[in-house]
């Protein structure tokens, strides 16, 4: 099988390729940056650089097109930001292979975080969404969580303080208790795989970098419902909450690939999940991105597998340096944090933005 992953930058798109490698698939990859992690990975047969999706949309996609037809691309597997701008071409690349990813106007209704949890609040689940308001209608009392309504990592979410400039912002009660979080791969509206994790360590105030296996039974339940309400194709992540009374709440959907892969046992073959459904719980195992957690928690590094080094594929432990390099040149140019640095190109913020 010929799978061609795009947004080869992320540790999870890494451990992806890898992952299909060792399976046996010839595994192409495509990114906007000149030294994303996986252009250092054995696990390509090929690494691609493409324009920049966000900047250059239909060069983008023209770009992509161009390898599904000359590589014969069975699967096209989008796991960042650019799964959004790939979607907004669904019909068009799904003449020319299998897309593991919806349209763009499926993708909206999860990816819009204030969207998402008004549609949350109407079906009434176990699984419950925190009352969420657009910004300019956010009442004045109780304590508030604000974030724009296309926003990653957490990055620019603010507690009690609300934006300068609420367009485009949302706002959420503040719920109490213990996050975790999920990722499930899902084939026309099953579930074929699902992890969940807690952090054990963040990057600063943002993604998490080292991750501890958990399961909830209520949180797979509402992820099953979704799948299947939505008669959902290619990766589904939502972040919960546990409050301290015992609910269960969903913060926010990210309708692509996470950090959640990680989790998933080795042992586990992603070709046969993308098949046929694995019985639930799916096996899975503690891990981390070593550098960031030992600069964030020095206490726990080293105490699980890190996710970027591998004996079979050296090379990417080394290409991080340069990757990280690229991201903080970016980010002294646009004046970014680093952060914001490392979906720049990528990320969607609704059309026109």
């Amino acid at each position: 099988m010929r799978i061609l992953l795009t947004g080869t930058r992320a540790p999870a798109t890494l451990d992806l390729a890898r992952r299909l490698w060792r399976e046996g698939a010839e595994v192409i990859g495509a990114d906007s940056l000149r030294f994303p992690l996986g252009r250092f990975s054995r696990a390509f047969t090929s690494h691609h650089r493409v324009p920049p999706p966000r900047q250059a949309p239909e060069a983008f996609f023209q770009a992509v097109s161009r390898l599904l037809i000359e590589h014969k691309i069975d699967l096209l597997w989008p796991t960042c930001e650019e799964i959004f701008h790939l979607a907004r071409f669904h019909q068009s690349l799904s003449g020319l292979t299998r897309m593991l990813c919806e349209p763009l106007e499926k993708l909206l209704q999860l990816h819009h975080k204030l969207h998402f949890a008004q549609f949350v609040s109407s079906l009434g689940d176990q699984v419950l969404a925190p009352d969420s308001w657009p910004a300019e209608q956010a009442p004045s009392q109780g304590r508030l969580v604000w974030k724009p309504c296309f926003s990653r990592f957490g990055a620019q979410t603010r507690f009690d303080t609300p934006p300068e400039n609420p367009q485009d912002w949302m706002a959420q009660t503040f719920i109490a208790g213990e996050e975790f979080c999920c990722w499930a791969l899902c084939v026309d509206g099953i579930v074929h795989a699902l992890t969940f994790y807690r952090a054990a360590a963040r990057a600063g105030r943002g993604a998490s970098c080292a991750f501890d296996p958990l399961w909830s039974e209520p949180a797979a339940e509402f992820v099953r419902k979704l799948a299947a309400h939505f008669s959902f194709t290619g990766s589904l992540a939502f972040d919960f909450i546990t409050a301290l009374d015992g609910r269960i709440f969903v913060i926010e959907c990210n309708p692509r690939l996470t950090s959640g892969l990680h989790v998933l046992d080795p042992m586990v073959s992603l070709l046969e999940a993308l098949q046929s459904p694995l019985a639930l719980p799916t096996p899975q195992r503690a891990c981390q991105v070593f550098l960031p957690t030992l600069f964030s928690c020095p206490s726990i590094a080293g105490k699980s597998p890190d996710v970027i080094h591998s004996r079979d594929d050296r090379r990417p432990a080394w290409g991080q340096a340069l990757s990280v390099l690229e991201f903080a040149g970016l980010a002294l140019r646009r004046r970014l944090s680093l952060l914001e640095a490392t979906t720049h190109d990528i990320e969607y913020n609704g059309e026109g933005a």
